[in-house]
């Protein structure tokens, strides 16, 4: 997936907007728009199980308080370290969202 957007994000910066006709710039806004739509879900996706990841991560630390089990203690962490993981991979996204959003505004303001 990955490799597809940077391929993506290539496109769009070989393009040459002062030869774009209005029927092209239409069709690569829409297309574009799509991909930034499937990302933000994608991005949702990827938060949603970052939040379920830190509340696990909070229940078993509060049972290992409750306890004092160092299983609960490992648990917490591999928790908390796969919430990390996946924030990274959300960060990722996020940074994919914004180059394309810059190309979007560009055919926007060519448009008008």
């Amino acid at each position: 997936m990955e490799k597809r957007f940077r391929e993506y994000i290539r496109h769009f910066e070989k393009l040459d907007y002062d030869v774009l006709s209005e029927e092209e710039i239409i069709n690569e806004r829409e297309g574009l728009i799509m991909e930034i739509g499937m990302l933000h879900q994608e991005m949702i996706r990827c938060l949603i199980a970052v939040m379920g990841l830190l509340m696990c991560a909070c229940i078993f630390l509060s049972a290992a308080l409750g306890t004092t089990s160092w299983v609960h203690y490992i648990c917490a962490a591999v928790m908390a370290i796969a919430a990390a993981v996946l924030s990274m991979s959300y960060r990722k996204l996020g940074d994919v969202v914004k180059k394309l959003s810059v190309y979007a505004d560009k055919l926007a303001q060519i448009r008008v």
